[in-house]
């Protein structure tokens, strides 16, 4: 039986030989006839599959464990390739209170996630990723209608309006689009700015890319550490390629030298793109 296999059979058993959450029920009288009743169970799911990526791979982690153990359903994770020792060791430091096999963690390379979207053995699939990862997860969850939840990227955008305080929302704009070197689904990719505070604006924010400083982490104090691996690193570095091909102004930052040694990319706001 294959590593998958064996985790989902665990997390069955253990669902099976543990009330991990109480089922609930509620009752309601329906209209206007005492002998009409409405019942609402809640009953947990079974097994579930989470698949995360590697962007914050311990906050991920808790966001669909916690629900899931309290909803009394089980667990088998997959971390991301890039970052599956936390999410081990997560597991490891669950095991004593945990009864076993109600989480199960499987790390390994991307192959991996096709074949827990594919096994029968899970009765919820809860993935966070990309956009293309997330169709390829859809299709192999429909192929036997199993739930699925998606977490995807985004092109999240902020508007600025004339009666601002410049000085106070640029930090807040800025962090909001480069905390965690911009690894997040949620960060801040595109600014639509009012044109009487556009310059002011864009003055602050190129104050703070060139005050930011850039390292890594266990060498001082930084803001922002390197990009997470080198297939990341190099998407980024293709964009920004493409943007000066195409005439973008860089208002700070830019493609980083090469020999800088490690995958640190300077935080690069981009003027009036088409």
């Amino acid at each position: 039986m294959s590593r998958i296999g064996c985790a989902a059979r665990e997390g069955a058993c253990a669902r099976r030989g543990h009330r991990l959450g109480a089922a609930t029920a509620t009752r309601t009288r329906a209209g206007d006839r005492a002998e009409r009743l409405s019942v609402t169970r809640r009953l947990p799911l079974g097994v579930v599959a989470a698949i995360t990526p590697w962007n914050y791979p311990v906050g991920q982690m808790s966001f669909k464990l916690g629900p899931a153990l309290l909803a009394g359903d089980t667990m088998v994770l997959k971390p991301s390739a890039f970052t599956p020792l936390a999410n081990l060791r997560l597991g490891e430091v669950r095991r004593d209170p945990l009864p076993a096999g109600v989480v199960n963690v499987v790390a390994g390379s991307r192959v991996l996630g096709s074949w827990v979207t594919a096994h029968p053995g899970f009765d919820k699939i809860s993935f966070t990723g990309s956009t293309q990862t997330g169709r390829k997860v859809m299709t192999s969850a429909a192929q036997r209608l199993t739930r699925v939840t998606l977490g995807l990227g985004g092109n999240d955008a902020a508007i600025v309006l004339p009666d601002v305080d410049v000085k106070e929302v640029a930090p807040q704009l800025f962090w909001a689009a480069f905390a965690n070197g911009g690894q997040i689904c949620l960060a801040t990719k595109r600014l639509y700015v009012h044109e009487d505070v556009y310059d002011d604006l864009a003055r602050e924010l190129v104050r703070l890319a060139e005050r930011a400083r850039v390292g890594d982490p266990s060498e001082g104090e930084v803001d922002l550490g390197p990009v997470s691996n080198q297939r990341q690193y190099e998407t980024v570095v293709s964009l920004l390629r493409d943007w000066r091909d195409h005439g973008y102004r860089f208002l700070a930052g830019g493609l980083p030298e090469d020999g800088d040694g490690g995958w640190f990319v300077a935080p690069t706001p981009v003027g009036n793109p088409p």
